[in-house]
């Protein structure tokens, strides 16, 4: 289905529905990547995390770029390259014959950084990022944290939907607690 068409239901495609969610997000960050890894939407003050403007794919944007992994993910190995090297070995396992996933590995694996983490990591379970805490140096904001939201849109159930809230300061911030249905 193009963008622009509408299926028997009336339904347009992900893209041009979810552009429009990720957009209106005020006050936190927020993108949409493909099951590649490939941002296909975000928002201005995702944009603003990035000073040479958003990554094409935020996977390689997290773990090969090393103005990335040295200024502004802090903590890097073991909060940022430690969640998302297992993520990209169940990306390609889950499609083996997925051309842009094994590159991607490919290169991860041979980055003199991300490299040992990805093997180190062999064993290792994705995570969730949902309710992740991890520190970061924001280039107009300073020191502070992201608290992540995450889901899958049903359209494109390979593809995920992140929010990031800001939380400035040193001091790491609590997880929020977990939802509840009988706390009406």
């Amino acid at each position: 289905m193009q963008p622009d068409e509408r299926d028997l239901e009336g339904r347009t495609a992900m893209g041009a529905v979810w552009r429009t969610v990720v957009e209106g997000v005020t006050g936190s960050m927020a993108y949409i990547a493909d099951r590649h890894w490939n941002v296909v939407a975000c928002n201005d003050e995702f944009r603003a995390l990035i000073p040479d403007g958003e990554p094409a794919n935020i996977m390689r944007w997290m773990l090969l770029d090393d103005r990335v992994r040295n200024k502004i993910l802090l903590n890097w190995t073991e909060d940022w390259a430690r969640g998302a090297c297992p993520a990209l070995r169940r990306a390609v396992t889950n499609h083996p014959t997925d051309p842009t996933l094994i590159d991607l590995a490919s290169d991860v694996r041979r980055d003199p950084l991300a490299g040992p983490i990805y093997l180190a990591t062999a064993a290792s379970h994705p995570l969730h990022p949902d309710g992740a805490v991890r520190q970061v140096n924001h280039p107009t904001k300073g020191l502070g944290w992201v608290v992540a939201s995450a889901a899958n849109p049903l359209p494109e159930i390979d593809s995920m939907f992140v929010m990031m809230q800001y939380r400035p300061g040193e001091l790491r911030p609590h997880q929020p607690p977990p939802l509840s249905t009988n706390a009406r």
